[in-house]
């Protein structure tokens, strides 16, 4: 385990750039409790719309609490005042994403390339800083949903203003908790510098760097992840193929191996208990607003913690949330697995596709690459 300095984890400054999943049974990096304790506070704005948006059924179906959701992720690690700002910097880039999948999505034409260019551009934000990747991440999370929702070009303005307001909301949460804790002072961070942005991108610019290369893996991946669900006609739901494409690549096939497996046995325990959850609080509105809280306050809790509990609680989500809007939960699991399985194989044979220069084509623990602090601690 390794919880120290649980706070920096994202570096502003682009410092940290690595941070390892925990194997299976393991802790880490992120102090459980800390962690804990942010998620339920950053849940809180999602659970509070989706109690709105469903419990009046509201013709928004919950798109403003997954703008919140999406926002949340920004920032995640950093205390309140710090995260506001993350947020808030992220509503924006949410709402235009959103939009751009509404205007591309109802022709693959359009939704591959269109999806390709921002996973490129968010698998480059890597070279800057993980945080700066993590927003980035969420930018390309926001297009690659609405893309598979069936709305069309028309519903770009809606999509836009719902997604903002989420981030929005969510941003406003964070202000809010900071000003209720009479604006404590906060951990210093070393500031944001847009110089240092410049030249940490203009450094990755070669294709001899893992970041550069990641990017064109990103692509390529979520490229070929909306290709997939277009041609086996899996539009319903088949977005979660690239959503665990983006979830799962990370800039070294190490890293990216150990996510796969974490992913598969997270998501496969989130399936059975979803399943469960729907058909004991079916037409229980209070119980599932609770669980949808509960899962929401986990996932963000336990991304930076334990992966695979992560995925347990995100896949819950996922699909109770598919079951509340109307598909059967037992549909809803069988898609879950087939997109799960396909973004696991999409994400490994990326690194067949183009492998880091000291990685080699096989996929297994990557050797050569730098080990980070965290790894180091743990």
């Amino acid at each position: 385990m390794a919880f120290g300095r649980a706070a920096r984890l994202f570096d502003a400054a682009g410092a940290a750039r690595r941070l390892p999943a925990s194997a299976l049974f393991a802790l880490g990096p992120s102090a459980p409790g800390l962690a804990l304790r942010r998620g339920a506070l950053v849940g809180i704005p999602v659970g509070l719309a989706l109690a709105v948006e469903l419990g009046l059924d509201a013709p928004t179906k919950g798109a403003i609490a997954t703008g919140a959701l999406l926002a949340g992720f920004a920032g995640l690690d950093a205390p309140a005042h710090t995260r506001a700002a993350w947020q808030l910097a992220a509503a924006p880039a949410i709402g235009l994403a959103a939009a751009l999948g509404a205007l591309t999505g109802s022709s693959p034409a359009l939704a591959i390339p269109a999806l390709a260019l921002v996973g490129s551009l968010a698998g480059y934000c890597f070279s800057v800083s993980l945080r700066f990747a993590v927003l980035a991440q969420m930018t390309a999370m926001t297009m690659l949903i609405v893309q598979g929702l069936p709305i069309g070009p028309a519903d770009a303005p809606q999509a836009l203003l719902w997604a903002l307001a989420g981030g929005l909301l969510q941003a406003g949460f964070s202000f809010c908790v900071w000003v209720g804790r009479g604006r404590r002072r906060e951990e210093e961070e070393m500031s944001w510098s847009a110089a240092a942005t410049r030249r940490a991108l203009a450094a990755s610019l070669t294709p001899s760097s893992p970041d550069f290369r990641h990017a064109v893996r990103v692509g390529v991946g979520l490229a070929a992840g909306v290709a997939l669900y277009w041609l086996l006609d899996m539009r319903t739901h088949g977005f979660w193929i690239p959503m665990a494409i983006l979830f799962i690549l990370r800039p070294d096939r190490g890293e990216t191996s150990r996510r796969s497996i974490l992913r598969a046995i997270g998501t496969a325990v989130g399936l059975v208990l979803a399943t469960a959850l729907s058909y004991w609080l079916h037409d229980d509105g209070l119980a599932l607003a609770i669980a949808f809280f509960v899962a929401t306050a986990l996932a963000y809790g336990l991304l930076n913690v334990q992966y695979a509990l992560f995925s347990v609680a995100i896949t819950t989500y996922a699909v109770l949330l598919a079951d509340t809007l109307g598909a059967p939960a037992l549909a809803a699991a069988g898609q879950r697995t087939v997109a799960t399985a396909l973004g696991i194989g999409v994400a490994l044979a990326t690194f067949l596709l183009w492998p880091n220069p000291s990685e080699g084509r096989w996929i297994g623990v990557s050797r050569g690459h730098p080990r980070t602090p965290e790894a180091a601690a743990r």
